[in-house]
């Protein structure tokens, strides 16, 4: 098994290789990764996402708190994600554990290893990630022994959203679950085991001594009693765990620039921790109370350094409800202001379409239009009211309309159903209120809308959490909203699918006897439920382990149907959330009469128990004057000056894709602040060329690059700013100033030389005399056919004579041969591939044969391609 001890590096490039689609993401080279010595520290902390990097490496929190952790003095932290299907069949195959992406040593190797559990259904990608790591799935699996025992295993913890809410369906496979906000409880954890470790403290009695940090909750230290209430084993443990609390800092969004595409692609700056708009069926409101302004000027100063930084061509400021930082739109003008000309745009994800006006429209977007979006939630105001979104008609209508005055032709909206309350009327109201916006809005063009509508599923920690949902019920009201939008121009209609939201609930405000359920479900093959891809695999796998263990889908809590369920104890009545259970009683009563609870940041106390000395208060910011607009200016794009460049992409950059190559160029270009030129248009993009794209996984020696320029830059000096820039393996060779008006890149290639490995796959050891026959009988052969298949299918012949230019053997060690192989390019881009040659090769020698490593050494450019001006070389 690799490695060779639970704790050396794995052989990395022999895992992640050829095959493994999108490599990328588990290179941990990303701009902003720290590297901390391992040797040198003395805890080390592995922060995981159980989801794919792109999903993982765009979370804010990960973030953060991956930048708070390597700061503290002795500390590391390292991350890991969750793999894909490819590599987690290779890492099962080669018997190779799950590893960091920046140490690259197994993940049992660190003393505590964190998951972040922000849904409910990510559970059984844990359980994945547990098992590939080659750790038990249950914690009283592990060893109850010191760090320096040769059997001890990491301490294993969750934390985020759904840890906080609820950890009892999870609690069996933690040694620990960190509640709330982290920026201060996880230095404190980490001070704890750093102390436990230099005292050689066992598991059991580190976990006691946790237990006692505030925010910190030890599951093996409680039981559930028959009444279904969880309480502590002993006298010393606290009855109730108490959320942690902390202030945004906007510094530490500039982290990690990760260098494959994310989901969410962009600076994210945090301007607004908390929300008290009082939404009923809202968890994050609850959970996050009270609400925490940032700074203005802390917000314009992360975004300003963050973006050049970072190289980033967008931005976010991110709160669950944007709209409510009154210096929104003092700091989006500002930042306006100061951004001119850099061919950058600004996205908000959480608006209040009552404060959407002019000039929120007009610091939304930049150097490309990004979109807008509201989410009224339900169709009716009635049954706005029961869920308290503080919303009439008269306001959705003036934001729709500010919108679409404002040049927005496609606006999305969000709506739920299946809410208390609802009636039929609540549902066919949506479909109302579309057709009630398309005609209120005219005179500039039609009106289209993108609708998602997702199936309400009840949160703890909310008034709604006593409610019950059908599954039944909730597809009959899908299928009666069809057919009443059905006919509507100009509408795109995204729904959720109810299995999901059946499991969702299911686990969401379930009980520890639960986690027999998670276990065979992920055992079942359930495994990233929430993608679109996976649901009918997941929901089959959860149907069947939750009959193997006798429960049904409402079966989760046997309840009396005598007893008001609002006072049934509840599996998370131990978690001080700050928000009081009386209150939530009582707002539910307000619900179903109708009431609306004013926001408490603007309006009197709503009395709902956070504010005081553990939660803190409310603290919101004036808004400050709104400056002066300056008139938009378009990025440079006139041209002075053009610079060819020539630059290797090896080693780990070479599991780059093509596209990821251009991503990083243009972050590094911004980055170094070169005078680069930008199209014209719609959305201007910097005039960058590179050269004939390189297969993924192929090194490359001498590629090409074209950087058009708006001042004249010497060459020596753009290597000099550009190179810090660029990551390991991306090194500038050369640079030469061409003439603007030459042909592009893409024109002036004429041929590429290959080195190419090869292997006889009989491990026979062939005479070079044998290999050089081989290339001269290839060279003189008249035609080459070669037979494949298109991208429709189709069998398609052709001739490679005509592309190979030379074929010699470059050098031979043992079995293992290397070739020189020169290609031609034609105008089309089309080009012979040495993995072409592998059956042709063959042929001649009588022995299969096998690729073992494959570089593009040099691309060749037509002689009209060549310049008098002096080239410059980088030493």
């Amino acid at each position: 098994m690799f490695p060779a001890t639970a704790t050396d590096p794995i052989p990395f490039h022999q895992v992640v290789n050829r095959g493994i689609g999108k490599p990328g993401r588990y290179l941990g080279q990303e701009r902003g990764a720290l590297h901390r010595p391992w040797d040198q520290a003395s805890l080390r902390w592995c922060l995981t996402y159980p989801e794919l990097y792109e999903v993982g490496a765009s979370n804010l929190g990960h973030i953060i708190l991956y930048g708070i952790l390597n700061r503290l003095p002795g500390q590391l932290c390292d991350r890991a994600y969750l793999p894909a299907a490819d590599l987690a069949a290779r890492l099962r195959q080669q018997k190779v554990p799950l590893f960091a992406v920046e140490s690259r040593r197994p993940l049992r190797a660190f003393d505590i290893l964190g998951f972040s559990l922000s849904y409910e259904l990510g559970a059984t990608n844990i359980l994945e990630m547990l098992d590939l790591s080659g750790l038990p799935v249950w914690a009283r699996q592990r060893p109850d022994v010191p760090f320096d025992h040769p059997q001890a295993q990491p301490l294993v913890f969750a934390g985020g959203q759904t840890a906080t809410s609820n950890p009892e369906p999870y609690a069996a496979f933690f040694d620990f679950i960190a509640l709330g906000d982290g920026e201060e409880l996880l230095p404190e954890i980490g001070l704890v085991v750093r102390e436990g470790k230099a005292a050689h403290l066992s598991r059991s009695a580190l976990l006691r001594d946790l237990a006692q940090v505030p925010g910190v909750y030890v599951p093996s230290l409680y039981k559930r009693n028959g009444d279904g209430r969880v309480v502590p084993r002993s006298s010393a443990t606290p009855a109730r765990v108490v959320r942690r609390v902390a202030d945004p800092i906007p510094h530490y969004a500039t982290g990690l620039v990760p260098q494959v595409e994310t989901v969410h692609d962009r600076l994210v700056v945090e301007i607004r921790r908390g929300c008290t708009r009082g939404c009923r069926f809202c968890q994050p409101g609850m959970l996050t109370r009270p609400a925490r302004d940032v700074a203005p000027e802390a917000v314009v100063e992360a975004v300003e350094t963050g973006m050049k930084a970072t190289g980033y061509s967008d931005f976010s400021l991110l709160s669950l409800s944007c709209s409510d930082y009154l210096a929104l739109p003092a700091v989006g003008v500002e930042l306006r202001n100061r951004l001119q000309g850099q061919s950058v745009s600004l996205s908000l994800p959480s608006q209040r379409v009552d404060r959407f006006d002019e000039t929120i429209a007009g610091i939304i977007g930049g150097a490309r239009r990004t979109g807008v979006t509201f989410a009224p939630e339900a169709g009716t105001q009635r049954l706005r009211d029961i869920i308290n979104k503080g919303l009439t008609d008269r306001d959705l209508l003036r934001g729709v309309r500010t919108a679409y005055e404002q040049g927005w032709r496609t606006v999305k909206l969000y709506f739920m159903i299946g809410l208390p309350g609802e009636t039929d009327a609540d549902v066919l109201g949506i479909a109302e209120t579309v057709r009630w916006l398309k005609r209120e809005c005219h005179g500039h063009g039609p009106l289209g809308f993108h609708l998602t509508v997702s199936n309400f599923t009840p949160k703890p920690h909310t008034p709604f959490q006593w409610h019950q949902v059908s599954s039944d019920d909730l597809r009959r009201k899908q299928a009666l909203l069809r057919q009443a939008l059905r006919g509507i121009p100009r509408l795109k209609v995204n729904e959720t699918d109810v299995r999901i939201s059946a499991m969702e609930d299911f686990v969401g405000r379930g009980d520890r006897r639960l986690a027999q359920v998670i276990v065979g479900a992920w055992r079942n093959g359930a495994g990233m439920d929430a993608w679109w891809e996976s649901v009918e695999r997941a929901y089959d796998a959860w149907n069947q382990a939750i009959h193997e263990a006798g429960l049904s889908w409402r079966g989760r809590r046997q309840e009396p149907e005598s007893k008001d369920p609002t006072t049934l104890p509840l599996p998370w009545d131990h978690i001080d959330t700050g928000v009081d259970r009386q209150w939530l009683r009582e707002d539910l009563q307000r619900a179903m009469a109708a009431m609306v609870v004013p926001d408490c940041s603007f309006a009197a106390c709503s009395s709902c128990g956070v504010c005081g000395p553990e939660f803190g208060h409310n603290r919101i910011v004036a808004p400050p004057p709104v400056p002066m607009a300056l008139p938009r200016v378009q990025p440079v794009s006139h041209r002075v000056q053009r610079l060819r460049l020539r630059f290797t992409k090896e080693g780990d950059a070479a599991l780059l894709s093509h596209l990821d190559l251009l991503r990083l160029l243009d972050r590094a270009l911004r980055s170094a602040a070169l005078p680069i030129s930008f199209s014209a248009g719609f959305h201007p993009l910097p005039r960058l060329q590179v050269g004939h794209a390189l297969p993924l996984g192929v090194h490359g020696g001498g590629e090409l690059l074209d950087l058009e320029l708006t001042e004249v830059v010497p060459p020596v000096t753009l290597i000099n700013t550009l190179q810090p820039q660029l990551p390991t393996g991306i090194q500038l060779l050369t640079a030469e100033e061409v003439p603007l008006g030459q042909k592009s890149l893409a024109q002036l290639l004429e041929g590429a030389r290959w080195i190419t490995g090869f292997c006889t796959e009989s491990g026979a050891t062939l005479p070079s005399q044998v290999w050089q026959a081989a290339c001269r009988a290839v060279l003189a052969a008249p035609d080459l056919p070669w037979e494949d298949i298109d991208k429709k299918g189709r069998t398609r012949q052709r001739d490679l004579r005509p592309l190979l230019k030379d074929l010699t053997l470059h050098g031979q060690e043992g079995a293992s041969v290397q070739l020189a192989v020169d290609v031609a390019i034609d105008p089309t881009g089309r080009s012979l591939k040495p993995e072409q040659l592998e059956p042709i090769l063959a042929g001649r020698l009588g022995e299969g044969l096998c690729i073992t490593t494959l570089c593009r050494d040099w691309l060749y450019l037509r002689p009209e391609a060549a310049t008098p001006r002096q080239e410059i070389t980088c030493l």
